[in-house]
C-alpha cells in the first residue's frame, strides 16, 4: 500500500468525527447523500454525479480558458486552497473566486458560501488551511479525488478555542478548454 494512500486512510478515519469546511454552528445540517460515480477515464474525470452533497446544481457553467488547470491535481489543489483560507469579511468575494474556477455542484456550493458571511462576520471567523495530500480515488471512488487538509478556525463565541483538525474532502473534475475545473466538492469530515 503506498504511503500516500495509507496517509489518506489514517487521516480520513481520524477526521471522521471532526467538523469540516465553512459552516455556521447554529444552522441545522441536512444529512448528506452519497455521490454516485459512473464510469471514468484514467485521467480521473468523472461524469457529474446524479446525487450530490451541498447546494443544488445549477446549469453547468463554462469557465474562461484562463481559469482551467493543466491537471486534475492542480485544479483540486487550487479549489481546496481557496475553499479553506478565508476571513468572514472576505467570504462573499471568496465565493465569487471559487465560482470562477468551478462548474456544476462545486460552483453552486461556492456561490452558497456568500450566504454564510453575515453570521460568520458576527463572530469574526477566520479559517486557515494547508493541503496535505491529494490522491485519485480507487475502486468505488474511481473518478473522484481525495483531498486531505489541515485546518484551523478561529473567532469569538462558538469559534473561540477550536482545535486545529484534519479534513477529508472528495472532488470531481471536468475537462474544459483542454484543461480541468472542479465540478463537484464533497466535504466528508
Amino acid at each position: 500500500m503506498s504511503r500516500t494512500l495509507r496517509l489518506l486512510i489514517c487521516v480520513g478515519v481520524a477526521a471522521t468525527a471532526a467538523g469540516c469546511g465553512i459552516h455556521d454552528p447554529y444552522q441545522t445540517r441536512q444529512p448528506a447523500t452519497a455521490a454516485t460515480t459512473g464510469s471514468s477515464t484514467t485521467t480521473g474525470v468523472a461524469p457529474a454525479p446524479s446525487e450530490h452533497d451541498g447546494a443544488s446544481q445549477p446549469t453547468t457553467a463554462i469557465v474562461p480558458v484562463s481559469a482551467v488547470a493543466p491537471t486534475p491535481q492542480v485544479a483540486v489543489a487550487r479549489f481546496a486552497r481557496l475553499y479553506g483560507n478565508w476571513t468572514a469579511a472576505q467570504l462573499t468575494e471568496r465565493s465569487k473566486q471559487l465560482a470562477a474556477v468551478s462548474t456544476g455542484q462545486a460552483r453552486a456550493q461556492a456561490l452558497e458560501l456568500a450566504s454564510r458571511a453575515t453570521a460568520l462576520e458576527r463572530y469574526r471567523v477566520t479559517n486557515t488551511s494547508t493541503v496535505v495530500a491529494i490522491g485519485p480515488g480507487q475502486r468505488e471512488e474511481r473518478g473522484r479525488w481525495a483531498i486531505v487538509t489541515n485546518e484551523s478556525t478561529s473567532g469569538s463565541g462558538p469559534y473561540l478555542g477550536l482545535p486545529a483538525t484534519s479534513h477529508v474532502s472528495w472532488a470531481t473534475v471536468q475537462l474544459q478548454h483542454g484543461g480541468y475545473v472542479v465540478s463537484g466538492w464533497y466535504p466528508a469530515s
